[in-house]
């Protein structure tokens, strides 16, 4: 399949992120999900069409069933990100891409289409939750006991529809593309939290490193200026 180049200086990205990437311990085929999560989630929606266009050039994706998996995981990158960030630059990227996918690779499926908002989905993102946050979620949840709205999204919708799906991205994937939301958003808190869930999924620290390394690259090259930051090593303690 042809496909158009992207430019050098995007070239040298996915270069410079897949050279610090931990694949080794994190697995193949995962490095993407920094680069569209946090260019997205720092502006640069219109960037995701041309890592789509890089990627399908690749062996791995020489067919159109491997192109139409790579969009299905793409997309659910996406659709998380719905939940750290709004809709709309995850909606903006997800049109550029679609704007650049060849008719024979169109990939039609609805992975939510059956969603309830029920008893199981509660105990699914409440259970996704509290790994996640172990015994730090009692402050948030006393919290949310006076703010009962944010505590149901959180719940029902933020964890429950979006972030414990795991059918088509795993928990590290996940967490994955929500760092690289949050970070590109300057959320210092958050960005501590989610360095503590990565561990908590069994990410090392040398990995956590190397994946906020690799999201700081992104964020750079979208001149996206950011303040103080936690690093793993400051909150190893709490894990």
């Amino acid at each position: 399949m042809a496909s158009a180049k992207p430019p050098a200086e995007l070239l040298e990205l996915y270069t410079a992120i897949q050279s610090l990437f931990p694949t080794e311990t994190l697995g193949e085929e995962k490095w993407f999900f920094v680069v569209i999560s946090a260019l997205t989630g720092a502006g640069k929606p219109s960037l995701a069409a041309d890592l789509y266009l890089f990627l399908v050039g690749l062996p791995q994706y020489a067919t159109s069933e491997a192109r139409k998996a790579l969009m299905r995981r793409l997309r659910e990158a996406l659709v998380k990100m719905v939940s750290i960030v709004g809709v709309c630059r995850p909606l903006e990227a997800i049109m550029c891409i679609d704007a650049v996918t060849q008719a024979e690779d169109a990939e039609t499926s609805c992975s939510r289409e059956d969603w309830q908002c029920d008893a199981a989905n509660h105990e699914r993102g409440t259970s996704w939750l509290k790994k996640l946050y172990s015994e730090n979620l009692e402050p948030i949840d006393e919290m949310f006991s006076r703010q009962q709205d944010f505590g149901w999204i959180s719940r029902e919708i933020t964890y429950g529809l979006y972030l414990s799906d795991h059918r088509i991205l795993d928990g590290v994937e996940t967490e994955l593309v929500v760092l690289s939301g949050i970070m590109a958003q300057d959320l210092p808190k958050m960005v501590g939290w989610h360095l503590r869930a990565c561990r908590r999924i069994g990410m090392s620290m040398e990995d956590c490193e190397a994946v906020q390394n690799c999201i700081e690259l992104c964020l750079d090259f979208a001149v996206i200026a950011l303040g103080p930051t936690p690093r793993v090593k400051d909150i190893e303690h709490e894990v």
